[in-house]
């Protein structure tokens, strides 16, 4: 498709995703198949009220009825679609992405992603000629006011969290959706919370801040030693988390997953004994996974493809190596303040700390090369290219991976290794890369 990627439609606010595409997607959404309910909620980029609008507006120009919560992290409108029968939800957010970026995501009403035929049947409105008439008199749409539902968004993160823990957090909401609930959520409890970049300006997010630069949350926690127990950073969305250890120990999506893996696994609660990640995990989590007999399944990278195999298996958790982390739960996207919920209800169950309870896992050195091509689809199917990485696999012997993608926005290929030492992968990477050139 040319609009949606793997993640919603995603360009420079104001020049791709201007007013004249977001109203179409609000016309087409607003009257597809029957009139629909949509609620609507933005991070806090200085583009989002202007795409928020325009969308507003071609909803409820096609009869379909609108509803907003303002500022509020992704998976707070995902929880609030489905609690409140809504047909569809509408994000306005880049997530990790600088400011001037932004994106349209599109949930339905179970709070899930839409589907590929949805999206293919909105894109091929925007870029066709049809044109949808304006309604008019009492067939215009009604717009209201949702903002309190958040509330509701609060309490269910809240409860996700036995409060039983004594801990200093460092919390780096990275000025974006998560300045919105934040404060209420990790208010009133045992745990002392330090919240950081909750002062959003519309050209603030992710900058210097945030899961996309984690380093300055680490560099805090290492300046003042003793004094914070857990770091935690946010991306731009909120759907996403990462976690500093007290001594700098960085915890990225993967960590995240074992740790949870392994708390559910101990007391008979993990579905099918089994994980779902994406291909990027770090072999050193199988290694990991399958030293307690948990078994691991990997998707595409992206994390709609988690959460599909996750639903059609019935599998209990899954996520990305980013900071993704999906429970096959009420909702069933990622979400960064619940998940940091269960990080500390796993902690205070099993009464230890991150770095404690996750020792076992150790990362495999990794090489990442992204190498310009001409054709990329070409290069994927060099009968050369696909022997050598056979080889280099064969070499590995069980103790490493190896993983070559085209990108799926650029004319790149990606190649990954991953071996027991830094220099193997190194080395193997390299003599893939001359191949792909």
């Amino acid at each position: 498709m040319k609009l949606f990627g793997t993640d919603g439609i995603r360009g420079k606010g104001n020049v791709l995703l201007n007013p004249e595409l977001s109203f179409k997607v609000g016309a087409f959404l607003g009257q597809y198949l029957k009139k629909n309910k949509i609620l609507l909620a933005a991070d806090t980029r200085r583009s989002g009220p202007v795409i928020l609008n325009s969308l507003i507006s071609g909803i409820l120009s096609s009869g379909g009825d609108a509803a907003s919560i303002g500022v509020a992290p992704t998976p707070a409108l995902a929880y609030l679609v489905k609690k409140h029968g809504y047909d569809y939800g509408i994000m306005i957010s880049a997530s990790h992405n600088p400011y001037p970026d932004n994106g349209i995501k599109i949930f339905d009403t179970n709070g899930f992603k839409i589907s590929e035929t949805i999206e293919e049947a909105i894109e091929n409105y925007i870029l066709g000629s049809e044109v949808l008439p304006l309604k008019t008199h009492g067939e215009i749409g009604v717009y209201s006011d949702k903002s309190a539902l958040l509330f509701e968004y609060v309490i269910y993160a809240r409860d996700a969290y036995r409060d039983t823990l004594n801990l200093h957090l460092l919390v780096d909401a990275a000025n974006g959706a998560a300045s919105s609930v934040i404060k209420d959520v990790l208010s009133n409890l045992k745990l002392k919370a330090t919240i950081t970049h909750v002062e959003p300006n519309g050209i603030n997010i992710n900058e210097n801040c945030g899961s996309t630069h984690i380093d300055n949350l680490k560099a805090t926690i290492l300046s003042n030693p003793g004094k914070y127990d857990l770091g935690v950073a946010f991306d731009g969305d909120a759907d996403r988390v990462l976690f500093i250890g007290p001594n700098g120990e960085e915890f990225d999506g993967d960590y995240v997953l074992y740790l949870l893996a392994k708390h559910y696994h101990a007391h008979h609660k993990l579905t099918k004994e089994t994980v779902v990640v994406t291909v990027m995990a770090n072999y050193g989590l199988n290694v990991a996974l399958d030293a307690l007999n948990i078994k691991v399944v990997a998707t595409s990278v992206g994390d709609k493809y988690v959460q599909r195999e996750m639903v059609e298996k019935g599998y209990l958790i899954g996520g990305e190596q980013s900071g993704h982390t999906i429970f096959n739960g009420y909702i069933k996207t990622g979400d960064g303040i619940y998940t940091l919920m269960k990080v500390l209800d796993a902690l205070a169950a099993e009464k230890t700390t991150f770095s404690e309870f996750t020792k076992e896992f150790k990362k495999y050195p990794q090489c990442l090369l992204n190498i310009k091509v001409v054709d990329k689809v070409k290069a994927m199917q060099d009968e050369t290219l696909l022997k050598e990485v056979k080889s280099i696999e064969a070499k590995l012997g069980g103790h490493g991976r190896v993983l070559v993608r085209s990108s799926g926005t650029e004319q790149l290929v990606r190649v990954m290794v991953e071996a027991t030492t830094e220099a193997e992968a190194l080395n193997a990477a390299n003599y893939l890369a001359t191949f792909v050139k």
